[in-house]
């Protein structure tokens, strides 16, 4: 018998003017594609739209709450890692 495990490996977070954009299949206005290089580090890409600071803050808090700790991306040819681990 053959034993499977299945794990999502690329995620998609769509950025909405408005609560509930997703829902009323209504046009998203950015989005990012997520990696995943392990269960607890991903690779940030394909940021596209409109993408401020806090809706960077806001995606790097949703990808904390998945279990995530590391964050790389790429930024003006330079490999860049955020780690997501609180130092309380």
């Amino acid at each position: 018998m053959t034993h499977l495990h299945i794990a999502p490996s690329v995620l998609t977070i769509r950025v909405y003017d408005a609560p509930g954009g997703y829902e009323a299949r209504r046009p998203y206005v950015g989005i990012m594609t997520v990696s995943h290089l392990s269960d607890t580090v991903v690779y940030l890409h394909g940021a596209v739209g409109k993408i401020d600071r806090a809706t960077h803050r806001a995606a790097l808090a949703m990808l904390r709450e998945r279990g995530v700790t590391t964050v790389q991306y790429e930024r003006r040819g330079q490999m860049k890692t955020i780690s997501l681990i609180s130092k309380e």
